[in-house]
């Protein structure tokens, strides 16, 4: 028998999601936020590599978590006007 492990979904972690939104809406510069998305990005992978998820299984989570984090950024633009 093997054991499975089931991950928490990187989208689904809202307090995370609304940081990094509210982190890349308060940059000033464009080489700002890409240093910033490349931080947290790298973070993420590293999450995923210490619960043991394969290399190839970590891009579908990241890229869910950063549409995730447009979406945030998004609904508040509109929110806004």
């Amino acid at each position: 028998m093997t054991a499975q492990m089931f991950i928490f979904p990187l989208p689904n972690r809202a307090g995370k999601i609304r940081t990094v939104a509210t982190m890349l809406m308060g940059m000033r510069s464009p080489a700002a936020a890409k240093a910033y998305r490349l931080r947290i990005t790298g973070g993420l992978l590293h999450h995923l590599e210490k619960l043991g998820v394969p290399p190839m299984e970590q891009y579908e989570p990241i890229f869910a978590f950063w549409n995730a984090v447009h979406e945030e950024i998004a609904r508040r633009m509109e929110g806004a006007a």
